[in-house]
């Protein structure tokens, strides 16, 4: 492949400072194919975790390089930027596909793309980060930079138009919406679900998952608070930490509940009003029986579970303010009304009893289910699409 005169007025233009060129030492590149991810866009930690979690859950043996162009952390590789650091890089990692995550295109590493015949997609496009492109105002420039990609997956309907007028091939330029990867639900021991769910389908439940010793009282006080209607409630509580069941239980006993702790052997009566289980049983028990969910931390700490875990397990969610590292499932099942959000400690009792009185909690499980279910089909057609160009190189490999 020639250069064209289009690159040539880009590179005339543009003199970057090189960046991204490997350093000589190197470790050597492994066996078996490897995915080369440009990580461009917002949305890049999001599908570079959904293509791992996937090619691992599949047993597939690939190596996934990421690259980005500001690395938040010094030591992360950065994306090269001119012909020769994209050379050094192709030579080095010779990827088998290259999977460029939204954001601007850079005309020079997708030229050296084409003159080493490496295939390229791109997925969580979007044509306001296309306007972002270095090189997108001069003529021709963004169809050729386009056409290298032999397929690109928009975020919607409207962002594949756009960048089909920009120059994009209609027929390989789709929407499939956005990678929303929700994750697999953790298991549980099923016969035991069965069990439990005779014992205790008469009674309310809610959950409080993963609670530190710090937020006993306030779960104390919601309790007490919420049971004035729901007279039959039963919380379950996971402790952060099995090693301080005891304190917490007996924090629980000075306010004047009745508690139960799987820990001493105990089981749940018709009197029982707390139920202290077991920290390794995992939320993917209580999820599962319990019609609420409350965070533990998310009042303190902020060292809160995944809130897709009980969205997965149809249980309403409810949330203090401080999420920690879970930042991104909250917004978009806060986007989706599907998380019941409380600012204070105090909040917490009407909260529940809110949602314990009406139907609020099975609208809202509902919700959060559809936004944990929503990115399931964009994601199985951007796998399909990863195993279709995979299986291609490693055909002619083999040939």
């Amino acid at each position: 492949m020639t250069q064209s005169p289009f690159l040539a007025a880009y590179l005339a233009a543009t003199q970057p400072e090189e960046r991204g060129l490997l350093p000589p030492d190197l470790a050597a590149r492994p066996k078996g194919p490897v995915i080369w991810a440009v990580c461009a866009g917002e949305n890049a930690q999001d599908a570079v975790h959904t293509l791992t979690r996937r090619l691992v859950e599949d047993g597939e043996n690939v190596k996934i390089i990421a690259t980005t162009s500001h690395p938040e952390d010094a030591s992360n590789p950065m994306t090269p930027n001119t012909r020769r650091a994209t050379r050094v890089f192709l030579d080095h990692w010779q990827p088998w596909l290259v999977v460029w995550i939204g954001g601007p295109v850079d005309p020079a590493v997708l030229f050296e793309l084409g003159q080493q015949n490496t295939p390229a997609i791109m997925v969580a496009a979007t044509s306001a980060s296309i306007q972002q492109s270095i090189g997108h105002r001069v003529p021709g420039m963004m169809r050729q930079s386009l056409r290298h990609f032999r397929e690109i997956l928009t975020l919607d309907k409207t962002a594949a138009a756009r960048l089909i007028k920009a120059g994009a091939a209609p027929e390989t330029t789709r929407a499939i919406g956005p990678l929303e990867d929700a994750g697999t639900p953790p298991p549980c021991d099923d016969a035991v679900r069965v069990v439990l769910t005779q014992q205790l389908s008469t009674r309310p439940l809610w959950f409080a998952a993963d609670l530190p010793l710090a937020e006993t009282e306030i779960i104390a006080q919601a309790y007490l608070y919420a049971a004035r209607r729901a007279h039959r409630t039963l919380l379950i509580v996971a402790p952060r930490h099995a090693a301080q069941a005891t304190d917490m239980a007996n924090i629980l006993r000075h306010e004047g509940l009745s508690v139960a702790c799987k820990h001493d052997g105990e089981d749940p009566k018709e009197s029982t009003q707390i139920y202290l289980v077991a920290t390794d049983d995992g939320a993917g028990l209580w999820c599962r029986l319990s019609s609420i969910t409350y965070l533990g931390g998310s009042l303190s700490d902020a060292q809160t579970i995944d809130p897709f875990i009980p969205a997965l397990l149809g249980s309403a969610i409810i949330s203090g303010p401080q999420v920690g590292q879970q930042t991104t499932h909250f917004k978009r099942l806060s986007a989706a009304d599907a998380v019941k959000h409380v600012a204070t400690p105090d909040d917490l009792g009407p909260a529940i009893e809110d949602l314990l009185a009406t139907d609020l909690a099975a609208r809202q499980a509902h919700a959060a289910w559809d936004v944990t279910s929503r990115g399931a089909d964009a994601t199985d057609d951007f796998m399909t699409v990863i195993y279709t160009y995979l299986d291609r190189v490693d055909t002619n490999a083999r040939a």
